[in-house]
């Protein structure tokens, strides 16, 4: 699969981040916990808008709904410009199967789980006393919890896991307001693209006379918009080793 142009363009505004600047930083050596919830939207030109296939004059129409992402996050800052961030995230994605036959019309809905673990380097730029952008690039593993089937009135769907676990590259654009003891309020959106299919779907229509199979893979690429808070943390304080007399 194609790596998209905003991956691209986030590794090369990571990398001029990483230049000497004088505002670019994050709180050194803090670490902070955080949950986040990211409402998962299809994209077209990601191969998560709606996927055809017609054959003998039935038309089988399979997109991505839509979902959400939820979980926790753990930052630790490395400097005052790097920090890194791991987590466990809970995914759900809704998908809808259309089939059209000579005027006639039926469909049908699945849900698939799964779970990610992400990991991702960011890099920071201060826009404000309180105000940080951010952008960050990393990997995640996937997993499924199992397969999954559906049943219409003249047709079955069983979509299968391809591989038990999936990497994925990840990334990130964002926007943080620090408080100084309630906390920090981020508004961003992310990436998630697998660098090869994660899910097939087979579909098994009888009507009439007509009985066919098809099969569509899935590619398990979306792109959120991302709602996260982090919790205060004081900053660690450097112990000062007494003089010995």
């Amino acid at each position: 699969m194609k790596i998209p142009f905003l991956n691209i363009f986030l590794l090369g505004f990571i990398v001029y981040c990483l230049l000497p600047t004088s505002f670019c930083f994050s709180q050194s050596r803090l670490t902070t916990f955080g949950i986040q919830i990211k409402p998962i939207f299809p994209i077209g030109f990601l191969g998560t808008g709606k996927q055809t296939v017609d054959t003998a004059g039935v038309k089988f129409d399979l997109r991505l709904k839509g979902g959400y992402n939820f979980g926790m996050v753990i930052r630790k800052g490395f400097s005052d410009l790097l920090a890194m961030e791991v987590g466990i995230n809970y995914v759900k994605r809704k998908y809808l199967l259309n089939i059209a036959d000579s005027g006639y019309q039926e469909s049908s809905e699945f849900r698939i789980i799964g779970y990610e673990i992400p990991a991702s380097l960011l890099v920071y730029i201060r826009l404000g006393e309180k105000i940080f952008m951010n952008a960050s690039l990393g990997a995640s593993a996937d997993m499924y919890a199992s397969n999954v089937e559906s049943i219409g009135e003249n047709h079955n769907t069983l979509t299968v896991r391809n591989h038990t676990f999936q990497a994925a590259i990840i990334s990130n654009l964002g926007w943080e307001y620090r408080t100084e003891g309630s906390g920090y309020f981020y508004l961003g959106a992310s990436l998630h693209r697998p660098f090869d299919y994660e899910l097939t779907t087979k579909a098994h229509y009888k009507r009439n006379a007509k009985e066919m199979d098809i099969y569509q893979p899935l590619s398990g690429s979306y792109i959120t918009i991302d709602l996260r808070y982090f919790f205060h943390e004081d900053p660690k304080k450097k112990k000062k080793k007494a003089s010995s007399e």
